[in-house]
């Protein structure tokens, strides 16, 4: 009889459940590890998205504006002289003195015709916008140096050119205000310098 209440004990604590406290830590233990495992990967996602927006950004500050070729013989082909001067108050005065050219700002995404159009202009390198007219004002102020080109562009935006060659003038225009003589040249501007070559210019504005 006393060999049966010995193995009945032993049977009794081997199917005996744990203890509730050690299925809570249990439970805890889980929770911490699904919850650290949750958090690696959320800041793993915002890692990886952070990467993305940086790449993005420096793509789009490496784009540079592209157009098709509108090619035309030399004989027919637009001659542009691009004339800049600084603004006695702020900025540039832009001025495009062409010849055997018309801008047609009402033609703009039209049919292309030879010798018509509007102009692109570009401030090292990057595109400042379209000019429908010889005239613009650039607002920017600066020290040192900068290149300004422009281009002559169909109603298409596609590039006039002879040979393959764009039809382009450039200008580098340099400015530093710590110059004694940059003081006299503002007070020695005046329009005169934006009529620069009127005979030549032809437009419709």
């Amino acid at each position: 009889m006393a060999k049966k209440k010995t193995a009945a004990k032993n049977s009794s604590k081997k199917t005996t459940p744990p203890k509730p406290t050690v299925q809570k830590e249990l439970l805890l233990v889980m929770i911490i590890s699904i919850a650290l495992g949750l958090g690696g990967g959320y800041a793993l996602g915002v890692s990886q998205d952070d990467s993305t927006t940086s790449n993005a950004t420096q793509t789009t500050q490496k784009i540079t504006y592209s157009h098709g070729v509108y090619e035309v013989s030399a004989e027919e082909a637009p001659k542009i002289e691009l004339i800049v001067t600084e603004d006695t108050k702020s900025g540039y005065n832009i001025k495009i003195a062409a010849t055997d050219f018309i801008f047609t700002p009402e033609s703009v995404n039209g049919e292309n015709v030879i010798g018509e159009g509007h102009a692109h202009l570009y401030v090292d390198g990057q595109k400042v916008g379209r000019l429908y007219s010889p005239y613009y004002h650039y607002d920017g102020d600066f020290e040192g140096t900068k290149e300004f080109r422009v281009t002559l562009n169909a109603n298409d935006h596609s590039e006039y050119t002879v040979d393959g060659e764009v039809i382009t003038s450039t200008v580098q225009v340099t400015h530093d205000s710590s110059d004694p003589s940059h003081s006299e040249s503002h007070e020695g501007q005046s329009m005169d310098s934006m009529n620069k070559d009127d005979d030549h210019m032809h437009s419709d504005i």
